[in-house]
């Protein structure tokens, strides 16, 4: 299982560890305008052990394939489970098998 795909396992198992452990120490998580929502594990934790605890029916799930292009990979993907579904467009430069920078393109 690529990192991608772990990501979101780990989301859906609400494994915040497993969840972070996909991330690079340094690693943000951005919108689509450079706009920095996330920035490291300590922040990752902050943010989404709280969310996993309030929301313990979130998934979120792939439409269709990844495209893979080099560092990046990019992957539509549909989240329940907090209110009405959602949609977003994840863009992740990877490196090394963990997550250096996660666009959501909202």
């Amino acid at each position: 299982m690529n990192v991608t795909e772990r990501v979101l396992a780990a989301i859906n198992a609400h494994d915040l560890d497993s969840f972070v452990a996909c991330y690079a120490e340094d690693a943000t998580i951005e919108d689509g305008y450079d706009t920095v929502g996330v920035s490291g594990h300590e922040q990752l934790r902050t943010i989404y052990g709280p969310m996993f605890e309030q929301f313990p029916e979130i998934n979120v799930e792939p439409l269709g394939q990844a495209i893979r292009q080099g560092e990046f990979v990019v992957q539509h993907e549909r989240v329940t489970g907090r209110g009405e579904p959602t949609q977003h467009v994840a863009v992740y430069l990877v490196r090394d098998d963990r997550i250096v920078r996660e666009r959501l393109l909202r």
